[in-house]
C-alpha cells in the first residue's frame, strides 16, 4: 500500500499508472489465451509487438461501411 499512498498525493500519475495498469492485463490475458504470442513477439522482438499494441488500439482497422452493413442484417451465433 506504500506505493498507493505515494501515488495519490500526486494525481497526475494515476491515470498513467491506470493506463500501464490495463496494458499489463491485456498482455496477460494474450499470454494466457494465445499459444501464438510467444512467437509473434519472437517475430516482431518487444518493441514491435507494443508497436502493433499501440497500433491496433489507436487506429480503426475494419471498415465502417463493412461494420454497419454486417450490423444491420441478419445474424446467427451458432455454439458447437
Amino acid at each position: 500500500m506504500v506505493e498507493h499512498s505515494c501515488l495519490s498525493k500526486k494525481n497526475s500519475y494515476i491515470p498513467g499508472y491506470h493506463y500501464l495498469m490495463r496494458i499489463g492485463h491485456l498482455i496477460n490475458i494474450l499470454a494466457l489465451y494465445s499459444e501464438r504470442l510467444a512467437k509473434t513477439i519472437r517475430h516482431l522482438t518487444m518493441t514491435g509487438f507494443i508497436r502493433l499494441v499501440r497500433n491496433t488500439i489507436s487506429g480503426p482497422w475494419l471498415d465502417p461501411l463493412w461494420v454497419k452493413t454486417r450490423l444491420e442484417s441478419p445474424f446467427q451465433l451458432r455454439l458447437i
